[in-house]
């Protein structure tokens, strides 16, 4: 069974349409490939994802769950983290890059500007470089830091 948290409800796995899955590693060789699915429930017109971190539901024993997911055809993308500096092709910063300057980095919101999403839907959010004038990826802990500034998109 798909369980939606927002609705508090249950549904057969017959029920649920896979309308995109991704395969991500961080090398070649990785052994910790994460998984990304777009699903749908038509019936309830109900869109969302099943985020699988560690492989957990695709690599479990033979379950109804684990048949959809595995009958998905994956879009796979290899990460190289020989540069710990960088994630999806973005310069990645730090907490200790933001403390050094916190008034360089903002976070923006709903620009059209974005450069491309690595899993093919859009960013919704993303660091930017107001010193450089580049997009960037912003750790986790800086998107909690009350300092972050946010600038939302607005068009006239």
């Amino acid at each position: 069974m798909i369980f939606s948290t927002s609705m508090n409800q249950g549904f057969k796995e017959e029920d649920v349409i896979i309308e995109g899955a991704y395969q991500f590693d961080v090398t070649e060789d990785a052994f910790n490939t994460q998984y990304l699915f777009a699903v749908s429930v038509p019936q309830y017109e109900l869109r969302g994802l099943i985020v699988d971190l560690l492989g957990m539901y695709f690599y479990m024993e033979e379950q109804p769950i684990t048949k959809i997911l595995r009958d998905a055809s994956l879009i796979s993308y290899v990460f190289d983290d020989q540069d710990p500096y960088v994630k999806y092709g973005l310069k990645k910063i730090t907490p200790s890059d933001f403390n050094a300057d916190n008034n360089r980095y903002v976070l923006r919101i709903g620009f059209p500007d974005y450069p491309a999403c690595p899993v093919g839907t859009d960013f919704t959010m993303l660091g930017f470089d107001e010193q450089t004038r580049q997009y960037v990826w912003l750790s986790t802990s800086i998107l909690n830091d009350s300092r972050l500034k946010r600038v939302e998109f607005k068009t006239l």
